[in-house]
């Protein structure tokens, strides 16, 4: 455990300096601390997805860019004066961390289906031409994998892939409660809505081994919900606190696709407080060139801008076919389907056979889906709404004397609750399945029980009493959070190796017992699994699939590609 602290605590130090470009200022609180390791995610994965284009994240160019911006960064720390607290900051995300890293395991099974063989496929190899053909989920691979492979250096090794996450989530757990602690007299509404969002990220998202690809995309719907709360009641909106939204916004989206509806919170303010110094200005270049090297990116590994979106394909690539008679799976046409008819309940389908067309149209999978994961979602949520309500219902009888006013704070609370509202529609006619949109539900439900809490006067409480109350249950939820933590690790000790508490996983050095080398044209292609747990971090590239006779490998001025010689009629 000692080991995951202090590489918990190093990577910490990474990120606030790789995030210190965005938010180092004269005015440098605890919160932008936090915030630069939000931004500084975003600005190291999207690093790594250009050296892909150029090289393999092996250890040589993860440990160069490691040096360059510690070393860089601690200069600017240093003459600003911060460093102490930055230390501050590191070591208690770092604790967490290493609370929920140690002795757990990995999300399965997508981490050694896809997640870690995408992360050593980019540490071996430049980006790979058609790479979706060895394996169609890593046509919709998450920017999560380039963050995770970038942390693979001469110190961290290997387990350095696990380690983004959980410093993510800590530093989440440790923003928001600063937020509490920060707006408490100065907006109660907001703190208040910060508070529920701090609450249900130790109760629902508190556990390493679900993590996913998920959970931290979940986490960045919030965070863009928090800074539009806080923007829109500006009287004039910087271009560079638009800009950050507009970055978390992008970065949310490439963590999780599903999450594209977070763009309506940028939206709103560039339509309804539009200003031009929010395109005229250098980052509105910076961010086109993100989101181009992304489509470009995408366009290289699947054919496709969105995969599986078929009309966002190329069917003219020779990388890309949307004929099933070409491909080890589906079609990309067949993929979205596919994906439509499990998130609503296709596998627990036992009716009349029914073709999946007809099963996800007008609501045919209502019945089927409500009986099983409606049932699921329903009891992930009603604990903590119940939570909420009687909370709202406490602090109510604490405060049935007060006469009502109104709060600043009103509009924006109201704004995030439709915009949720439209989120979760989508959500439940596209993809009604929990871990596609919990962010969508829970701020939709956090936004609905703030204005409960407006409507029954419960901000009239006086400040000191308000920030009790809340220290009260703050205090409640991170015991219980520690407690569950230390009895996983009381309970997993005696099953895990005593000497290495960190979650395990397929290496490099299992690939032989896991899976077998392949020939296309008589030359290596992939390794096939023959491992029911998945490829996990195993030689690269790894697949459960075998490759039909049509698809093959060449190598262009060092590139590989995975071409298709596709059927004609």
């Amino acid at each position: 455990m000692i080991n995951i602290f202090l590489f918990s605590f190093i990577s910490t130090l990474y990120l606030i300096c790789a995030g210190s470009l965005f938010c180092l200022s004269k005015n440098y609180r605890l919160s932008e601390i936090y915030r630069s390791i939000f931004f500084g995610s975003f600005l190291l994965a999207f690093t790594a997805v250009l050296l892909n284009f150029f090289t393999p994240l092996n250890v040589k160019i993860n440990t160069s860019l490691f040096i360059l911006i510690l070393v860089v960064g601690f200069i600017l720390l240093i003459n600003k004066g911060f460093l102490i607290k930055v230390f501050q900051c590191s070591l208690i995300i770092s604790l967490i961390a290493t609370l929920i890293l140690s002795f757990d395991t990995i999300y399965r099974p997508d981490a050694n289906l896809y997640h870690l063989p995408f992360t050593q496929i980019i540490n071996e190899n430049k980006i790979i031409f058609g790479v979706s053909n060895i394996h169609f989920r890593f046509g919709h691979i998450s920017i999560l994998q380039y963050l995770n492979a970038i942390f693979n250096n001469f110190l961290f090794q290997e387990n350095g892939i696990l380690i983004p996450a959980a410093i993510i989530f800590s530093t989440f757990v440790m923003y928001f409660y600063n937020e509490i602690k920060e707006n408490a007299k100065e907006d109660k509404i907001y703190t208040f809505y910060i508070f529920l969002l701090f609450a249900y990220i130790l109760y629902g998202y508190n556990r390493y081994s679900e993590f996913g690809n998920d959970t931290i995309a979940h986490l960045y719907f919030f965070l863009v919900s928090c800074f539009f709360f806080k923007d829109i009641y500006k009287k004039n909106i910087s271009s560079l606190d638009f800009i950050k939204l507009i970055i978390l916004s992008l970065f949310c989206f490439m963590l999780k696709t599903s999450l594209v509806f977070v763009f309506i919170f940028p939206l709103y303010i560039f339509i309804f407080r539009f200003d031009k110094k929010y395109i005229l200005n250098y980052w509105t270049i910076i961010i086109f060139l993100v989101s181009i090297s992304w489509i470009i990116k995408n366009v290289i590994i699947s054919g496709c801008i969105i995969y599986p979106i078929e009309i966002t394909c190329f069917n003219k690539l020779g990388w890309f076919s949307n004929n099933s008679e070409d491909l080890i799976s589906a079609t990309a046409t067949a993929q979205s389907l596919d994906n439509e008819a499990w998130t609503k309940g296709w596998p627990d389908y036992k009716g009349q056979p029914v073709s999946q067309e007809k099963y996800v149209d007008n609501f045919y999978w209502f019945k089927t889906w409500i009986s099983n994961h409606g049932v699921l979602i329903f009891k992930k949520i009603t604990i903590f709404f119940t939570i909420t309500l009687i909370l709202i219902f406490v602090l109510r009888k604490l405060n049935s004397n007060l006469i009502p006013q109104e709060f600043k704070s009103n509009k924006a609370i109201y704004l995030i609750f439709f915009i949720s509202l439209i989120c979760v529609f989508i959500w439940f006619i596209r993809f009604p399945v929990f871990r596609y949109g919990s962010s969508y539900l829970v701020v939709f439900l956090i936004s609905l029980s703030t204005i409960i809490s407006i409507k029954y006067n419960i901000f009239q409480l006086d400040v000191t009493k308000f920030q009790k109350y809340l220290n009260i249950c703050i205090i409640i939820f991170f015991v219980l959070f520690s407690l569950k933590h230390t009895l996983r690790i009381y309970k997993n000790y005696e099953f895990i190796s005593k000497n290495n508490a960190w979650p395990k996983f397929p290496k490099t050095d299992d690939t032989i017992n896991i899976s077998k080398p392949m020939l296309l044209n008589g030359k290596f292609a992939y390794y096939l699994l023959k491992d029911k747990d998945g490829c996990g971090y195993t030689s690269s590239p790894c697949t459960p699939f075998l490759l039909k006779k049509n698809i093959y490998q060449k190598k262009i001025n060092g590139y590989n590609f995975y071409l298709i010689k596709k059927v004609n009629f």
